[in-house]
């Protein structure tokens, strides 16, 4: 064995550098209420849970249930402060799909069919495109839900409409719906990302949504894909939203859900939970209550249908698992595809158990902000 190799880290003394680093002590702060809810009822769900998603994050920590609204959350929890620790090695600001030169020739055909179809829906302008796009709820009938998904299930903007993206990352989303028609604005805390964002020549703030909090009513829609349960105050960000949003105006929020069925099947291993950075967990019921708790009144709900979510899902908690990184990009085994048939069957039956909290919420037409 050569010295290079014998010097290398392998993923078990990665594993035990990370685990062995504790959090900054003058870093935490307690949590004695539900974050969600306020209640000090709560059981214990697990102790000492480590950073196995990007193994960057140093400290154990502990995730409560709440005796009352069944959300989940850390306590001790870092501040507002130090987070900044937990995101050394996130993905904000990762490339994008691969150029259209770099596919094979089957993959350039399927992704002309699926622009083709994004023109015909959607009113953007993809090349390549081919015309018979227009038939791919025929050709691939799971197709017209994967990009519905993609484009957060909004409709087709009227003229001059204005959509926020929380936690916009690279953009890659901003640039959807700039190509569907939306007037777009985004907002990071992430000033590598920010920068991606600015050099594609759309509006962004570095920061939270209260780097908005000079726009008063601006937008007809304000966009969190899992955001809410990375924030501190999930009450005052739903709260921002609302007085952000136009009388009529469509709130979109993804984040998982503490009851899937994927996390009672791998437990502390379970891709959701993502400690430090998921702060808090939601349920429907929970979250639902918070939005109404916030000014929203509607709540249309959506289950993601996309076979590759469920797969990505159960081959990165079998990772977890196997103590291996979850964010590798190794082939999905037989056994990730069985589970993830396991994660996504069980939502048809009982939507309190999808591996997601999807919705849309809706500001009352007739409101309007009173505060000066």
């Amino acid at each position: 064995m050569t010295g290079d190799m014998q010097n290398r880290d392998t993923p078990t003394t990665m594993a035990a550098a990370f685990e062995h680093r504790n959090w900054p002590s003058d870093g935490l702060e307690q949590m004695d209420r539900c974050p969600v809810c306020g209640s000090e009822e709560r059981k214990t769900l697990y102790r000492g849970l480590t950073d196995r998603v990007f193994r960057s994050a140093p400290g154990r920590w502990d995730l409560h249930q709440c005796g009352s609204c069944r959300s989940a959350y850390l306590d001790p929890r870092p501040t507002a402060g130090t987070i900044s620790l937990a995101y050394q090695s996130y993905y904000t600001h990762e490339e994008g799909a691969a150029a259209v030169e770099e596919l094979s020739a089957l993959r350039r055909w399927r992704r002309a069919l699926g622009n083709g179809y994004r023109n015909w829906k959607y009113g953007t302008r993809y090349r390549p495109a081919s015309p018979i796009g227009v038939l791919a709820p025929v050709l691939t009938p799971g197709f017209p839900a994967k990009v519905a998904q993609s484009m957060y299930f909004l409709p087709q903007p009227e003229s001059g409409q204005r959509l926020l993206d929380v936690g916009c990352g690279n953009g890659a989303f901003l640039r959807r719906a700039a190509s569907a028609g939306w007037q777009v604005a985004g907002v990071d805390p992430d000033p590598k990302a920010v920068e991606v964002v600015c050099q594609a020549g759309l509006e962004v703030r570095q920061g939270g949504i209260e780097a908005f909090d000079d726009a008063g009513e601006a937008f007809d829609v304000i966009t969190m894909s899992h955001i809410i349960e990375h924030v501190h105050d999930p009450a005052g960000l739903l709260q921002r939203a609302h007085a952000l949003l136009k009388p009529g105006g469509i709130l979109y929020i993804e984040t998982p859900n503490i009851e899937a069925y994927g996390h009672q099947r791998f437990r502390e291993s379970w891709r959701g939970l993502e400690v430090p950075r998921h702060l808090v967990l939601f349920n429907w019921d929970s979250l639902n209550h918070l939005l109404q708790l916030s000014g929203f009144s509607g709540v249309t709900p959506f289950t993601r249908s996309n076979a590759s979510i469920y797969l990505g899902l159960a081959s990165q908690s079998r990772a977890i698992q196997s103590n291996s990184r979850s964010d590798s990009h190794s082939k999905p085994t037989w056994v990730d595809k069985l589970q993830a048939v396991g994660l996504g069957v069980p939502g048809i039956w009982d939507t309190r158990k999808t591996e997601f909290v999807t919705l849309h919420a809706y500001k009352r037409c007739y409101e309007r902000n009173t505060k000066k």
